[in-house]
């Protein structure tokens, strides 16, 4: 079934429900209403036969002729008995109707009573009067009344039916409307292949649940464009990455076991295979972090850590590097230490730190890189300064592009994917990384964690 057929089916059966649950107390107000007004109607009628019957002796023959002709009326199937104290009937000697002397006497406690039997409606008085104590019992059938209750169940009935059909024909036109957008969402998608990725579904309005279902499938597209573009540049460069290395490696193997060499000229051969099997080590290990970074975050473990530690701790792995100076700078630290610290992966932020560290060693020539640590109330952020040759305003914007690299990088060994790499783990970490740099005078990353985003 179709979802505009579901949403007029719920609608109408919703509306359908109330204006049932109004109509039966409509009709249940007027029946009540109806039956009170009988009631009412039938005890009119025992004080006029207790004015006529036993009041009589009072009023002349001609008035009292005159008060039968105007006030009794007969309603339908009525009959009125009057009762004396020994409940014996006065002034209707006929046997057609004569209630027990259990209703008797339940009037004459109650000195009001009114029932329904069958469909007859009874009202009984209890009168006190100079020639003694009566208790007088009418009753009679509301004709009227019943009509008027069958004449209103069959409009409501009608109505209802009615009511019905145009709920239907209203809540599918309406559901109709409401889902005029996903079916624009639903052509614009089925245009969408894995040669179009570029395509964009269009977003009216982002605050209602569709727009909101449009921007999350652009997400999603671009998340997968972007996937595909890493996947053909990593098809496109990891060929020659990874057959440079490799190349070499067989180069030097090859003139190695050619002929005899001495133990020095063997001892630079190994050293040269050493150092390429170290470079497709390493071209190796960031293709695999480029490639697995983002699918193994959700299962990485979030652990508070304290920021000024693990700067520390990131400054003791280049202490084997001859080149290598990193300072650390940690100026007006907070009394509390919960300041310091932040919910986050360690292993792969000391991977970042490290990565960027490394970076800035490589076009440093030796100068030191400087770690900082800067807090506010609301971040945490790691700056590391260092003063190498810089970055030109062109490059600037491409910097954290994958195989990206800039115009001096090429005298100095790299891949161009440290950075993009870091990028991208820290914004899975809820963090942003930022970059100034001054051709010639260096360069100044900055990664910054929100203390909000922290997991």
């Amino acid at each position: 079934m179709q979802i505009r057929n579901k949403l007029s089916l719920y609608f109408t059966f919703t509306s359908s429900l109330l204006m049932l649950v109004i109509m039966v107390f409509i009709y249940l107000l007027f029946s009540n209403l109806t039956k009170n007004n009988f009631y009412r109607a039938l005890h009119e009628r025992t004080i006029v036969a207790a004015q006529l019957y036993l009041e009589a002796d009072e009023i002349s023959p001609s008035s009292l002729q005159k008060i039968k002709e105007r006030f009794v009326i007969s309603l339908p199937h009525e009959i009125i008995r009057v009762y004396d104290s020994t409940d014996q009937q006065s002034f209707a000697k006929d046997t057609d109707l004569n209630w027990s002397r259990n209703i008797i006497d339940e009037v004459r406690q109650k000195k009001y009573l009114s029932y329904k039997e069958y469909d007859q409606q009874i009202v009984g008085i209890y009168y006190e009067d100079n020639q003694g104590n009566f208790v007088i019992l009418a009753s009679a059938t509301d004709v009227e009344g019943q009509d008027q209750r069958k004449n209103l169940l069959e409009i409501m009935a009608a109505l209802f039916a009615v009511q019905i059909l145009v709920q239907f024909a209203a809540g599918r036109w309406f559901a109709q409307r409401a889902l005029l957008p996903v079916q624009l969402v639903n052509a614009q998608v089925q245009k969408i292949s894995a040669t179009d990725l570029h395509l964009r579904v269009d977003t009216n309005n982002e605050k209602d649940e569709l727009g909101q279902l449009a921007a999350n499938f652009n997400s999603l597209l671009e998340r997968l464009e972007k996937s595909f573009d890493l996947q053909k540049m990593f098809v496109a460069n990891a060929s020659h990455e990874l057959k440079t290395p490799v190349t070499n490696m067989m180069g030097e193997i090859e003139v190695a076991i050619g002929m005899d060499r001495t133990e020095t000229e063997y001892k630079q051969t190994l050293q040269s295979v050493l150092t390429e099997a170290e470079r497709l080590h390493n071209i190796v290990r960031n293709f695999l972090m480029l490639t697995t970074a983002e699918n193994n975050i959700a299962m990485q473990t979030m652990e508070l850590v304290r920021f000024d530690e693990l700067l520390w701790e990131v400054r003791d792995t280049f202490r084997r590097q001859p080149r290598a100076v990193v300072e650390i700078q940690l100026d007006e630290l907070p009394e509390d230490e919960a300041h310091l610290c932040f919910r986050t992966n360690k292993t792969l932020l000391i991977h970042v730190v490290s990565n960027i560290i490394q970076n800035a060693i490589k076009f440093s020539a030796g100068q030191p890189v400087v770690c900082s640590l800067h807090l506010t109330n609301d971040s945490i952020a790691i700056r590391i300064t260092d003063k190498g040759v810089g970055i030109d305003a062109g490059s600037l914007q491409n910097i954290f592009e994958p195989f990206f690299r800039t115009a001096g990088a090429d005298d100095h060994e790299g891949h161009g994917i440290g950075l993009y790499i870091a990028k991208e783990i820290i914004g899975l970490l809820g963090g942003t990384i930022t970059v100034q740099s001054t051709p010639g005078a260096g360069s100044i990353f900055n990664i910054v964690f929100q203390r909000t985003a922290a997991f």
